[in-house]
């Protein structure tokens, strides 16, 4: 769930005090005294919108969009930041979509880089629920675009890490086969980041042998066997 009133620097206070206010943005009951040099050049949609209205006291209403995302891209514009209070099992992962997908509408391109960091972080290091990742995947690839491509990559990244485990999962071989962009996704990713194959080759040790055992003969030498760190195929390593 969104949290309120992480607006505290200086700066952000204006909004909450409405000092030096030459607009009005709205949504529902919800109103801010904002300011159009903050606004206006942070987001040339919004822009565009506030040059259509008329008088000096500009009222711009945003009911169109998602309240809770209207509220983190405010705390954004004057704190360069928003704040959730996440609880398990989805941990907000939800409302950063959302508000990834406000900042792409509203061309707000620190926003929208900002919710993608987010959105990995929670994902990658508190979620732990499989359906929720799954659901994850199913919004994003419902309502982004190859255009924006942040959160798809993320997904995908995140699914190539964990590959070994999820062959084995029915539920991600269903939506990877209902889900073909996601699918083709996949593939992309791992023809231009193909696995590293460890080329083995043999590998020449000089040394000097101590005086109790005496010289090496010029065909004495040793293989040792290991895995490969990339494939796990078992290399063998000649030493002479």
């Amino acid at each position: 769930m969104y949290s309120f009133g992480i607006v505290t620097d200086s700066f952000g206070s204006s909004l909450l005090s409405g000092k030096f206010s030459d607009l009005t943005i709205a949504h529902g009951t919800r109103r801010w005294k904002a300011h159009k040099v903050v606004v206006c050049t942070q987001s040339s949609v919004l822009e565009a919108k506030i040059e259509a209205l008329a008088g000096p006291d500009s009222l711009l209403h945003l009911d169109d969009y998602d309240h809770e995302s209207i509220c983190s891209m405010m705390d954004y514009l004057y704190s360069t930041d928003y704040i959730t209070t996440d609880h398990e099992p989805d941990f907000s992962l939800p409302h950063h979509i959302k508000v990834f997908r406000l900042a792409v509408q509203l061309s707000i391109s620190g926003l929208e880089e900002l919710a993608a960091r987010k959105f990995a972080f929670t994902l990658l290091n508190k979620v732990k629920d499989l359906d929720i990742y799954f659901t994850s995947v199913k919004d994003i690839y419902a309502s982004t675009t190859p255009d924006h491509p942040a959160l798809r990559l993320i997904v995908v990244e995140a699914a190539i890490t964990e590959l070994r485990n999820l062959v084995n999962e029915p539920r991600f071989l269903h939506l990877t086969s209902t889900l073909k962009d996601f699918q083709a996704d996949i593939y992309l990713f791992l023809l231009n980041n193909p696995p590293r194959h460890v080329q083995v080759e043999p590998q020449y040790v000089y040394a000097e042998l101590c005086e109790d055992c005496g010289p090496r003969d010029d065909d004495d030498g040793y293989e040792v066997e290991t895995e490969c760190k990339s494939c796990g195929k078992v290399k063998s390593l000649a030493f002479f």
